[in-house]
């Protein structure tokens, strides 16, 4: 049985909730490469080069918007840096004739946004899901069943293993490997991938 955070604790190893990065963002679309979300976000695929993770360029006293990107199961997976802009401004170019996830998770911001063929479908704080938008709120309900993810107040004892904020993100997470097909995993993150420029040409 996996551990309840063990897929926070994955991304925490690779860096990606350092002071550097505060957190991270994650986005896959279904049925297509770097390449064309690059495209689906704006920014000049001619701009990737090859890379790990520990080799992302950042010379930039003030870096612009980038993306890290492969694949995984049929999805573009996708690590997006600096990009500020709400999932509801990209997302359903994103998810044009297809599907589209977008987990973001730092700077007191823990939301999920599913969109499917152009139009959001499900959106909630992944620390309190109880509140949703969306065209179908309850959309992924059926995936969500055995996560936890609204939290525990910690300073109430009388509960005995309190959902925090890691058990949260590792739900959203598994949630995202439930729909895809596959959990973001050590294999993904330590593989080279394409890094792309987001900002506008």
């Amino acid at each position: 049985m996996p551990h309840p955070t063990d897929l926070y604790d994955l991304l925490v190893s690779f860096g990606l909730d350092s002071e550097e990065y505060s957190g991270f963002h994650l986005l896959w679309a279904e049925g297509m490469g770097g390449n064309e979300l690059c495209r689906r976000l704006g920014g000049d695929p001619a701009s990737a080069f090859r890379c790990d993770i520990d080799n992302l360029a950042r010379p930039e006293p003030e870096p612009g918007p980038g993306m890290w990107a492969g694949t995984a199961n049929g999805w573009a997976q996708a690590l997006l840096f600096n990009l500020y802009r709400t999932p509801l401004s990209f997302l359903q170019e994103v998810s044009r004739d297809t599907r589209a996830l977008s987990i973001r998770c730092g700077y007191d911001n823990y939301r999920l946004d599913w969109a499917v063929n152009g139009i959001v479908v499900t959106l909630f704080a992944i620390d309190w899901p109880t509140e949703r938008g969306g065209t179908d709120p309850h959309a992924l309900d059926t995936l969500m069943e055995g996560l936890a993810f609204q939290l525990d107040n910690p300073d109430d004892y009388g509960i005995e293993d309190p959902v925090t904020i890691q058990i949260s993100v590792t739900s959203a997470l598994r949630l995202a490997g439930r729909i895809t097909g596959r959990e973001i995993d050590a294999k993904w993150l330590s593989a080279v991938h394409s890094n792309y420029s987001l900002k506008s040409s």
